[in-house]
């Protein structure tokens, strides 16, 4: 007691009394210890009294007698206090009205003769105060905590973290801020020991400008998402004595302004893409670069995986083809190899269901997506963390946004939960933090927020040489060295990044055309006002991606070096087999003849029958050029033709189902040909708006991210809405 003011002694002196008084209050109506108006006025007094800062010390009386740990008693103590201070106020009250009452009806102290209105008068008017008393205490139940508990949506400018304490202490004294995760949030005064503050917080905090004694609130600025926890505030005096500590439990609720990441789990092809600051802070969205020593450079990677003979994860994407591929004979047999597997997501229950690997040995398909998505998440954060604005970030600290097909179901939905949780991409705590949004939605978004030099630009003449993919969008590859990167600025409403519909507003609709690695989707949204979404329309999936157009160049390779040559080549040489289609692949930005170069190992299975050149004399639209293969344009437009033609023809239904269309969005790995898209300006141009963006193998996972940011761009009200949190 020594160390507390002799004002705040009287106080503690002043709360006795009041306690042993308070009952005295209720009797008010029948005892002349005081005129019943005096119990209102002392009970107004108290409760205002109580909102100033002296009052608030005395609510915190406790904090200077009992410890921390007794939280039970604090509990009791500040309920009685309450309960005073509104007796006070509501006895008064109840003498007031009833004294008059009473002597005019002269029943004032026999309740039994008092008529039975009065009696019910005054039951009900007893059973209001305390209704009343209730209702108030139950409203400020957060006084009534030991832990100080602040909410605050994330992208406000600031929140402060309470700490007042009634007891002087002395003037030289080190505060220390702490979060649950042992990391140093603020030390005070900052000069003695700036450097162990962690470098997260930097300058996002300071102590609150007060000259009250015993004021050691902490100013916290741009929270996010990542904020959330318990904070320990102690201080300590100069021989490290611990004088006074308290808790605060900060929520930050997450907001379009909480960090992103999205992931793109396709049939043949998967990758990643995240946001690591808040949109003030000029949040930029950033796309891992997939390579492997392979001279690749691709925005995802083959969806394979390796587990070895004991079911343990090993390798995924271009690593684990690789790897697979260099085993031989019996090795090969003794691990685990999957790819395209996302086609084994059939029937309801699918956690129970198995995939066969390439060598026919079996693997829960639960453990197989769990394990993916492992790998995702992982390698995702390494590679934030090494990245130069990142941060020492976990999985907590984001939210996951997961991309699914138009046509999946509410159970596959529910399976990939399943997986996301296992894999550690939320848990029980975070579970509000998984999302999942449509493709063709996420790619749209993205596209409504371009600017229009950020689509490709297609002309109605065949022979127009398209602009090159990637000439305009902002490169924003997480492999680049920093400074190379040019950031994409988000703006502060939905409505105000819709670039196309500034241009636009008669109400068309958008048809977006996903053209993936393995299906091509066909849905139709409208743009409601304020840019929300809205779908309409989702046609049948085809199966003619991008695979099937490498498969027909594939046979047609088969039929150059025939006599089982390429077969021999393919079997022993699959790497060369993956970067020879990796190259093809980049030749569907021309519309020309061109030149694939032929690995030498081919070379030498060829030459071993025959002269090389000899193996092309049969074959129409190709021939040899010192090493390389050369393809004519027309041979090259003839691997599209049967894509074409289906797209085409599924393009016509859905415009002749008066749909109000008046853009045609094309998306996906595939809308990367110039030969694809020069076909849908000649075949509909004349009557839509045909549009690619830049880079379109991107655009899902860009949306996807924009999506975790604004989830109101998406129509909330539907009946299947196209993004929800998975636990809601």
């Amino acid at each position: 007691m020594s160390e507390i003011s002799t004002k705040f002694k009287i106080y503690l002196v002043v709360m006795a009394l009041m306690e042993l008084l308070g009952p005295v209050v209720f009797l008010g109506s029948s005892y002349d210890v005081l005129a019943t108006g005096n119990y209102l006025l002392i009970g107004i007094i108290l409760v205002l009294f109580s909102f100033f800062d002296s009052g608030n010390k005395l609510f915190h009386f406790q904090d200077y007698l009992i410890s921390e740990s007794s939280v039970g008693i604090r509990f009791v103590l500040r309920i009685m206090v309450h309960m005073m201070l509104l007796g006070f106020l509501f006895g008064g009250i109840l003498g007031t009205l009833l004294r008059p009452l009473m002597e005019n009806l002269e029943y004032r102290y026999n309740y039994f003769e008092m008529p039975t209105w009065a009696k019910i008068f005054l039951i009900l008017l007893i059973l209001m105060l305390l209704t009343i008393d209730v209702g108030l205490l139950f409203h400020f139940r957060r006084q009534f905590m030991s832990v100080y508990r602040v909410e605050v949506d994330s992208g406000e400018e600031s929140v402060l973290l309470p700490f007042k304490t009634a007891v002087c202490l002395p003037g030289r004294v080190t505060v220390k801020w702490r979060h649950n995760t042992g990391r140093v949030v603020h030390i005070h005064p900052l000069y003695i020991n700036r450097y162990q503050q962690h470098r997260q917080n930097g300058d996002r905090t300071e102590m609150k400008k007060t000259d009250k004694c015993g004021d050691y609130s902490l100013i916290l600025k741009n929270p996010t998402d990542r904020d959330t926890g318990t904070y320990m505030c102690t201080v300590y005096d100069d021989n490290g004595k611990i004088l006074t500590k308290k808790k605060v439990l900060l929520n930050v609720k997450a907001g379009p302004d909480s960090l992103i990441i999205s992931i793109d789990f396709g049939l043949g092809f998967s990758g990643y893409a995240f946001n690591v600051k808040p949109r003030q802070e000029g949040g930029e969205t950033q796309i891992k670069r997939w390579s492997y020593g392979l001279g690749l450079d691709t925005p995802k990677t083959p969806t394979c995986i390796l587990f070895d003979e004991h079911g343990e994860f090993m390798k995924f994407g271009y690593e684990a083809k690789t790897a697979f591929n260099n085993m031989r004979g019996g090795e090969a047999e003794k691990h685990y190899f999957f790819e395209d597997f996302n086609i084994a997501i059939q029937g309801k229950d699918i956690s129970k269901q198995t995939i066969k690997a390439a060598n026919d040995k079996s693997m829960t398909t639960l453990k197989v997506f769990t394990e993916v998505l492992r790998f995702l998440k992982d390698d995702a954060l390494k590679t934030i963390r090494s990245h130069p604005e990142g941060g020492e970030f976990t999985a907590d600290d984001f939210t996951w946004v997961l991309t699914v097909p138009d046509t999946w179901k509410d159970f596959h939905k529910h399976f990939m939960k399943e997986a996301a949780v296992q894999a550690g991409l939320v848990t029980d705590a975070t579970k509000d933090k998984l999302m999942f949004v449509l493709e063709s939605e996420a790619a749209l978004t993205w596209c409504l927020k371009l600017q229009p030099d950020g689509f490709i630009t297609q002309n109605h003449s065949r022979d127009s040489q398209d602009q090159p993919a990637g000439a305009a969008e902002p490169d924003t590859s997480c492999n680049d060295p920093p400074g190379s990167q040019e950031v994409v600025k988000f703006m502060a409403k939905p409505e105000e990044t819709v670039v196309l519909l500034e241009t636009q507003r008669d109400g068309k609709r958008y048809l977006v055309v996903n053209c993936g690695d393995e299906n091509i989707y066909f849905t139709t949204h409208e743009v409601l006002e304020g840019g929300a979404l809205k779908t309409l329309y989702e046609a049948p999936k085809d199966n003619l991606g991008g695979k099937y157009v490498e498969e027909k160049f594939k046979q047609f390779l088969q039929k150059i070096f025939s006599n089982g040559v390429w077969d021999e080549y393919e079997q022993n040489f699959s790497n060369e087999v993956q970067k020879m289609m990796y190259d093809f692949s980049r030749l569907k930005q021309v519309d020309e003849d061109v030149q694939i170069s032929c690995p030498g190992n081919l070379v030498m299975l060829a030459q071993k029958q025959k002269q090389i050149e000899t193996f092309f004399d049969s074959v129409e639209g190709a021939s040899w050029d010192d090493g390389s293969i050369r393809i004519s344009r027309e041979k090259l437009r003839s691997f599209y033709d049967f894509s074409l033609q289906r797209i085409t023809e599924k393009l016509r239904q859905i415009l002749n189902k008066n749909l109000n269309i008046g853009f045609i969005v094309l998306v996906g790995g595939l809308a990367e040909s110039q030969i694809l898209r020069q076909h849908i300006t000649d075949q509909f141009g004349r009557q839509y708006k045909v549009l690619c963006p830049l880079r379109p193998q991107e655009a899902i996972l860009k949306g996807a991210v924009e999506l975790g940011r604004n989830p109101e761009m998406v129509e909330p009200q539907r009946k299947r809405p196209a993004w929800f949190r998975c636990w809601s």
